[in-house]
């Protein structure tokens, strides 16, 4: 499989002054292929990562990437960012998407113990109905109380790990090479899901506080198969 190639020019950069300008920083890449999942959820991605670490400190590895991830879920409730109490129930959730990931790890023998975070991403998925569980108030949203509301996951996501109302993911994790061209991956899956009312009759559906947009958060055990590429 031929290799993306992210980090190669930015090692020139990052790692090249006047001590170490004759030495080549290392650079490594492989795929991973696995699912966080328990009873009610699951969330299967494919990472492809490449990691760099100057020849002086071999240990210490940044790395890119590009993750396909998809998150599938029964019964789940999206809140808004302005009230907890304020809320769209879900009988089932999904989305896929496409994020560029940032991470760190440390390689110890033939393991790495690291973290990764989708930086900005797109996603999509099916419309689904949420149930807007309100019935008392008079906040903006009040037109929609106790209705079933038309939604779509929101497109385009900036940092989900920090900020709130965006899809993707991040990993905490260890990856074990068993052989040079295989080794298992297991961790902890912490995601974001969130949703956007769609209009009415060319009217935007509101939420109280003039909010269109839910979210929640998920974790989840995660286990993979981890194939270097070189």
């Amino acid at each position: 499989m031929k290799a993306l190639h992210i980090l190669p020019f930015f090692a020139l950069i990052l790692f090249s002054n006047t001590v170490t300008g004759q030495r080549q920083s290392q650079v490594s890449a492989g795929i991973d292929v696995g699912s966080g999942f328990n009873s009610t959820s699951w969330a299967p991605s494919i990472l492809y990562h490449e990691e760099i670490s100057p020849n002086n400190v071999p240990w210490l590895r940044f790395g890119l990437g590009l993750r396909a991830w998809g998150y599938y879920a029964g019964r789940t409730n999206l809140y808004s960012k302005k009230s907890d109490t304020d809320f769209l129930e879900f009988d089932n959730i999904s989305a896929n998407g496409v994020s560029f990931v940032a991470g760190i790890n440390l390689r110890f023998w033939r393991i790495d113990l690291g973290v990764n975070t989708d930086l900005i991403g797109a996603s999509l998925g099916s419309r689904r109905r949420g149930y807007y569980d309100k019935l008392i108030g008079s906040g903006t949203g009040k037109p929609n109380y106790g209705q079933w509301l038309s939604t779509s996951p929101v497109i385009l996501n900036l940092v989900p790990l920090a900020l709130k109302n965006y899809n993707g993911q991040s990993e905490v994790y260890a990856r074990i090479f068993l052989t040079k061209r295989f080794g298992l991956k297991l961790g902890y899956v912490h995601g974001q899901i969130a949703y956007l009312t769609q209009e009415r009759n060319n009217t935007k559906v509101l939420l109280d506080n003039r909010q269109r947009r839910a979210y929640n958060f998920y974790g989840l055990p995660y286990a993979a198969v981890s194939f270097p590429i070189y």
